[in-house]
């Protein structure tokens, strides 16, 4: 007998959540798209080459049923918005992935569905939605969870495509908190300055960059989280490098006068330094500015 399909759902189709379907589309998959408009395609453009899937869409929480998988790929802060998704597609069996932004995916989700449920991810992937149902990838990315059971089976769900690898992580902190010393730092002083990623290795800028990745990395390691040597030298130069010319997420977000996640990339570091009695005046200063910048 055939093993039924996995049912899935990716709810919030963004550039994460496009790439991320598209790639399920890639392995076999036929995942449900929840959004609040109807999308019934998806196009994606990686190596000059366009794919197109064609998936069925939910626009309304009430026709939803529940699935094996739920793929949250929204913004940290649209968790709440997302939550009558997780009441019509969580069951006692249901797992959720968070593709989202920060460190503390367990605790923002933990009073909707059960922690041990909940898969923390971690996103590597250049791509951009062009516009609903397109989306294009520089390269092909990666996504990065526990080494846990249910990490596991996550990760399977991207065996065969080409676009999109699952990994599960033996040291899962270490790679949370390297990319969020990264975020909390490009995403607070891109926002602030107006400015793509090379801002951070100007001269008048480098010194404070490099302050701000190392208060960070000193609640990362309280956390159990480990950084190898030359970490900041080495990200200071890669921002003046081939990326030096992106705009962070949270850039963008100030530039098109939209909500920005300094939550989960700032905030919560100063929140995490609390419990272990560290100090954290820059963050706190980038946390504090951003909260009043629009």
């Amino acid at each position: 007998m055939t093993a039924p399909a996995t049912r899935i759902a990716v709810v919030g189709l963004g550039a994460v959540g496009g790439t991320v379907a598209a790639a399920l589309g890639d392995a076999g998959h036929v995942p449900f798209l929840a959004a609040r408009n109807r999308v019934e395609r998806i196009t994606r453009s990686l190596d000059k080459l366009e794919t197109r899937y064609e998936f069925p869409c939910w626009t309304d929480p009430a026709d939803a049923s529940p699935v094996d998988w739920v793929l949250l790929c929204t913004k940290a802060y649209q968790v709440e918005g997302a939550a009558p998704w997780l009441e019509r597609l969580v069951d006692d069996e249901t797992q959720i992935a968070v593709l989202q932004n920060g460190v503390d995916h367990v605790e923002r989700l933990s009073h909707l569905v059960p922690p041990e449920r909940i898969v923390p991810v971690v996103v590597y992937m250049a791509c951009e939605r062009d516009q609903p149902g397109f989306v294009s990838q520089v390269r092909p990315g990666r996504l990065h969870v526990p080494d846990l059971p249910n990490g596991r089976q996550f990760a399977a769900l991207f065996t065969g495509s080409p676009a999109v690898e699952g990994v599960a992580e033996t040291d899962f902190a270490s790679l949370l908190w390297r990319k969020l010393t990264i975020n909390a730092t490009t995403g607070g002083i891109c926002a602030l300055s107006l400015n793509p990623n090379r801002v951070l290795s100007d001269e008048a800028m480098r010194g404070s960059a490099g302050a701000l990745m190392e208060e960070v990395m000193a609640v990362g390691r309280a956390e159990g989280a480990t950084f190898p040597d030359g970490f900041v030298d080495e990200t200071l130069a890669m921002l003046a490098g081939p990326v030096g010319a992106h705009w962070t997420s949270m850039a963008q977000d100030r530039k098109a006068g939209q909500r920005m996640e300094w939550e989960v990339r700032n905030a919560v570091v100063g929140k995490i330094a609390r419990r272990h009695g560290i100090s954290t005046p820059l963050n706190d200063l980038v946390t504090a500015l951003l909260s009043v910048a629009t």
